[in-house]
C-alpha cells in the first residue's frame, strides 16, 4: 500500500498548490479592481482641486485624469500584492494537508505503516473539508430567522 500512499500523498499536494494558485487569483484580480476604483476616484477628486484657478493646469489635470495615467502601475503593484496575499493565507490553511503528504511521500520503507496512516489521515481531512465547507454541515444556516 506504499504506492497507494504516495499516490495520495502527491495528488493532495497538487490539489492544495492548484487551489492555493487559483485563490491567489482571485485576490489578485480583486485587489487590481480595488486599485483600479481608487486611482479613478483620486483622479477626479484631484481634477477637480486647485490652489488658483489655471486654464493650464487644469487643462493638464483633465487629460491626466481622461488618460488614467499611472493607473496600469499601480494595478500592476496592486495585483503582485494581491496574489502574495491570496498565497499566503490560502497556504495556511493547507498546513496540514501538506504535512501529512510529506509523510505519506517522504517515509520510506521501513516506516509503510506510518505513511499509510498519513494518507489515511489525508483521506479523512479531504472528507471533513468536503462535509463541513461544501456541504455546509455544521455551519450556521438561519440567517433568514430573526431572533
Amino acid at each position: 500500500m506504499t504506492l497507494i500512499s504516495k499516490a495520495t500523498g502527491t495528488l493532495s499536494i497538487l490539489s492544495c498548490v492548484n487551489d492555493i494558485h487559483k485563490t491567489a487569483l482571485i485576490y489578485s484580480k480583486n485587489e487590481q479592481a480595488k486599485a483600479s476604483a481608487n486611482v479613478v476616484i483620486s483622479a477626479s477628486v484631484n481634477s477637480q482641486k486647485t490652489d488658483h484657478i489655471s486654464y493650464k493646469d487644469s487643462q493638464r489635470k483633465n487629460w491626466l485624469s481622461q488618460k488614467n495615467f499611472f493607473a496600469s502601475i499601480k494595478e500592476g503593484f496592486a495585483s503582485v500584492a494581491g496574489y502574495i496575499k491570496g498565497a499566503a493565507k490560502t497556504s495556511v490553511r493547507y498546513i496540514p494537508n501538506f504535512v501529512l503528504a510529506g509523510l505519506a511521500i517522504f517515509l520510506n520503507k521501513n516506516h509503510n505503516k506510518a505513511a499509510n496512516i498519513s494518507a489515511l489521515g489525508l483521506g479523512l481531512l479531504e472528507g471533513y473539508d468536503f462535509v463541513k465547507n461544501s456541504m455546509g454541515v455544521g455551519q450556521r444556516d438561519d440567517y433568514l430567522n430573526v431572533k
